[in-house]
């Protein structure tokens, strides 16, 4: 597993909902089909005797360890993304080849931030726990801004922002209850640090591409923590290719494969 980046927030979830399940299999037969005389299908079964691991060593050989990355774009695997903020979501977003997404909608899913306002209401203890279950906050600490310039973010500044983040949702809520506004247009005050949950599927080659971009150490730490679950995913799904990746350019920097 990839632990050299400690996660930002526990609550901070990536689960695999569905994937190839012989994604080495599949990626030796089309790395085969490119110098076969004859069609791959007619050696499927000889060659689905061969251990995922043996494939995996093979097509890492003879195919990635020469930079030829695009028989990863056969085996795919989807992903549910779970309680990044808003921003992370617009971030991967930016991501289109070889890549799908379906995010949580706040024109259909008003009835959480809702129940928040409600349970604020009615409780004068945990507010800020409960506040954080919906909405994200970086912890305390010392950042760096784009320019490499260093800030220290304190408790105070901190505990502001969740009395600023407390009064959008407040706000919000008088909004849709007591005044009609339909979600859609009552969601434009709230602060982006709100958790949005998507589902995301990615071929192989485009989640080492996406990697390639949102790992190095200039990326944002959120993204970052991102990248680093969904390669742990990848690790399990295809070791072989994992390792190599990890070994060869990881945080590197280098063009996406």
């Amino acid at each position: 597993m990839i632990d050299n980046l400690a996660l930002l927030d526990p609550k901070f979830a990536v689960q695999v909902l569905s994937c190839t399940k012989r994604p080495n299999l599949l990626c030796y037969l089309a790395m085969h089909q490119d110098y076969s005389e004859d069609f791959v299908s007619n050696e499927f079964q000889k060659l689905s005797g061969y251990s995922e691991q043996e494939l995996g060593e093979r097509i890492v050989r003879n195919c990635i360890n020469k930079n030829h990355w695009g028989i990863l774009e056969h085996p795919s695997i989807s992903f549910n993304v779970i309680n990044f903020p808003h921003s992370v979501m617009v971030q991967a977003r930016t991501h289109r080849v070889g890549i799908t997404f379906d995010c949580q909608s706040q024109r259909y899913t008003s009835q959480r931030i809702l129940r928040l306002a409600k349970q604020l209401n009615e409780s004068t203890e945990n507010c800020n726990q409960l506040i954080e279950e919906v909405f994200y906050f970086r912890a305390i600490g010392n950042y760096f801004d784009r320019e490499g310039n260093k800030y220290f973010y304190s408790n105070s500044a901190r505990n502001n922002d969740i009395l600023f983040t407390r009064k959008a949702i407040e706000h919000y809520a008088d909004k849709v209850n007591n005044l009609g506004y339909a979600p859609e247009h009552a969601r434009d005050i709230l602060t982006q640090n709100i958790r949005q949950h998507f589902v995301v599927s990615f071929n192989a080659r485009s989640l080492l591409h996406f990697c390639d971009l949102r790992l190095p150490k200039d990326a944002q730490p959120e993204i970052r923590n991102l990248s680093i679950l969904l390669l742990n995913c990848f690790q399990e799904w295809m070791p072989e290719v994992a390792t190599f990746y990890i070994k060869k350019r990881l945080g590197k920097n280098l063009l996406a494969p």
